[in-house]
């Protein structure tokens, strides 16, 4: 009918670079390459790092609490949360060495955590968070333009994703910098988000692969009538050298994409449907990792050597019932996490897959109300099967009260262990040599050993590979070629910024 053709005109009109640029394009005859299919492998030994972000401020000293400490700081901990602390009847007891406490008390939702412990397959960072440089308590109140930007969800999740606070390489993030070295080393990866972009997962413009953003049900679809394939190639066909480069850029990128979907559908679809066979949770959290569990599956369909993942998990921010809402929240994760161990355990690969929890900042430890306000410090778990696990890193802090060296007002602890610590190591896990650390995290060289941690004491295996030589990303006479990559890219967020708006006009 008409108004059937009228529907498909405007899905194509709103496709082509004419929309979306103020470009003169000038088409070609020739279509347009879309990239072609997967690498081929390498034979390199796979490895996978999911990164789970904690979302609104995890209230970790709730999730590893003091319980046999010679210093009586279990008692300090009860006085000071008041009617948010734990009993200690509830919690799940862990011993560990080389802290304030021979015993700590995990979250008594978090079972799985406990087993993982004990097994020797997961560890605490204790006390760890966003740091510029290394601080006091002094130095911190007499001058607050050595710390970061604090307290807030987007600056702390900025710069707890990014890890970069000087801004040393702009615009790009922790996961996102390890995937541009190891591109560069040869090595074939892949970075996907869970539902949601995110700038860790942002490397330097035409180095690495741009991540893929998935459901967590799995790849959406392009949604095109049928018979309009041959259509929208046409539009999109190669342009004349006249052309703007806008124009040329936003259709690189739209075939690069739709491309790039009809492989991964057809890598996943290809699997057996009892490919994962544990039962996850129907949760978001759990349709999550299932749905990163099925992309690992597909992992030598892809000739992929290191996959990474982002996911997050929301509603940590527990201004009121902040028991209640951990209670819930930690169960949702014990249970999605036991599910994807047994996967990873099934598929043999849990020595190959490592997680990071992380959180933009722990909570206060003195209660507001019925739940506790925005922190610093927090304790974070890393776990997989290479991790040295059954201990607590870092230094969980010895005084809670205001008079210790770590504690600001209202229970605010300054971290004593910056991120730099588990993600040098994550690197070091990777593959990524101790020269190339500095790219990775920016900032490393602004703490001492005190600060860090030795990769070996994180990892049973972290013996970096021996140099290999660099791969060309770049025309050896491209000039300024990354500075216009990053322009590409900038005009790509442009245009699709542009397209979505100019949609949601068509669509009233």
């Amino acid at each position: 009918s008409a108004d059937d053709g009228l529907a498909i005109a405007q899905q194509l009109i709103v496709t082509t670079p004419e929309f979306h640029t103020t470009n003169v394009v000038e088409s070609t005859d020739q279509p347009r390459s879309d990239g072609g299919g997967f690498p081929q492998q390498t034979g390199k030994p796979y490895k996978a790092l999911i990164y789970i972000l904690f979302g609104g401020g995890c209230d970790s000293y709730n999730m590893l609490t003091p319980y046999t400490c010679s210093n009586g700081l279990y008692e300090s901990y009860k006085d000071i949360r008041q009617h948010v602390a734990i009993s200690k009847e509830h919690l799940l007891p862990i011993s560990a060495s080389g802290q304030v406490c021979s015993e700590f008390g995990i979250h008594p939702a978090l079972s799985t955590a406990k087993s993982l412990y004990d097994d020797g397959d997961l560890l605490f960072f204790a006390n760890t968070g966003t740091l510029s440089q290394s601080i006091t308590k002094e130095e911190f109140y007499e001058n607050s333009s050595i710390h970061t930007r604090l307290f807030a969800h987007n600056t702390m999740t900025l710069d707890t994703e990014r890890l970069d606070p000087n801004d040393d390489i702009s615009r790009t993030g922790i996961l996102g910098r390890m995937a541009d070295v190891l591109s560069r080393k040869g090595y074939n990866t892949a970075s996907f988000a869970i539902e949601r972009n995110s700038v860790a997962l942002q490397g330097k413009p035409g180095v690495s692969k741009a991540s893929v953003t998935i459901g967590i049900n799995g790849l959406p679809n392009v949604y095109l009538d049928p018979g309009v394939d041959d259509v929208f190639t046409m539009l999109h066909n190669k342009t004349e050298f006249s052309s703007g480069i806008f124009g040329d850029t936003w259709s690189t990128s739209l075939i690069d994409s739709v491309a790039n979907n009809k492989l991964l559908h057809k890598a996943i679809d290809s699997l057996d449907s009892t490919t994962t066979t544990a039962r996850f949770p129907t949760s978001t959290f759990g349709s999550s990792l299932e749905t990163v569990a099925r992309m690992i599956a597909s992992r030598e369909k892809r000739g992929v050597d290191v996959d990474i993942f982002h996911v997050v998990l929301t509603r940590f921010d527990t201004h009121k019932r902040n028991n209640e809402q951990l209670e819930d929240r930690f169960k949702d994760v014990n249970n999605s996490l036991r599910a994807f161990v047994k996967e990873m355990k099934t598929m043999n690969l849990w020595n190959d897959v490592t997680l990071i929890q992380t959180s933009e900042f722990g909570r206060t430890l003195t209660p507001n109300g019925s739940g506790t306000d925005h922190g610093w410090g927090g304790n974070y778990m890393l776990m997989g099967g290479s991790v040295k696990g059954r201990q607590v890193l870092g230094e969980y802090p010895a005084v809670f009260t205001t008079d210790g060296p770590l504690t600001l007002h209202r229970g605010r602890m300054i971290p004593s262990t910056p991120w730099e610590a588990p993600f040098q190591g994550i690197a070091a896990w990777l593959g990524i040599e101790a020269s190339d650390m500095l790219e990775v995290c920016p900032n490393l060289d602004n703490f001492n050993s005190s600060y860090l941690i030795d990769p070996e004491r994180i990892f049973h295996k972290v013996k970096s590979p021996p140099p290999t030589p660099e791969i060309p990303r770049f025309p050896s006479n491209a000039g300024t070629s990354s500075e216009a990559s990053f322009r590409s890219a900038s005009l790509i967020t442009f245009a699709l910024s542009l397209g979505a708006a100019l949609l949601l006009f068509l669509q009233r």
